[in-house]
C-alpha cells in the first residue's frame, strides 16, 4: 500500500461522476468536459478523472460564475 492511499483494503474508489453539469446546456466546453469525465470514468483512469473534474470546476467558476460543490467523500 502506498502512503497516499487511505487505510482499508488498499484501494481507493473515486466518487461517482455527476450525470450532467446543471445549468450549462448549450455550452460547448461544458459538453466537451463532461464527455472527458465520462470517458475517464469508463476507462477507470483516475488521473484523467481528477483532471477532468478540476477542469470542470475551473470552467464553471470562470465562465459561468458558479462554484460546484466538491464530490462527496467516501
Amino acid at each position: 500500500m502506498f502512503a497516499s492511499q487511505p487505510p482499508g483494503n488498499g484501494y481507493y474508489s473515486m466518487p461517482p461522476a455527476a450525470a450532467s453539469i446543471q445549468g450549462t446546456q448549450g455550452c460547448g466546453p461544458c459538453s466537451h468536459l463532461a464527455a472527458q469525465l465520462r470517458r475517464a470514468v469508463q476507462d477507470r483512469d483516475q488521473s484523467a478523472e481528477v483532471d477532468a473534474r478540476v477542469r470542470i470546476r475551473r470552467h464553471m467558476r470562470q465562465e459561468h460564475g458558479t462554484d460546484l460543490p466538491p464530490p462527496p467523500s467516501n
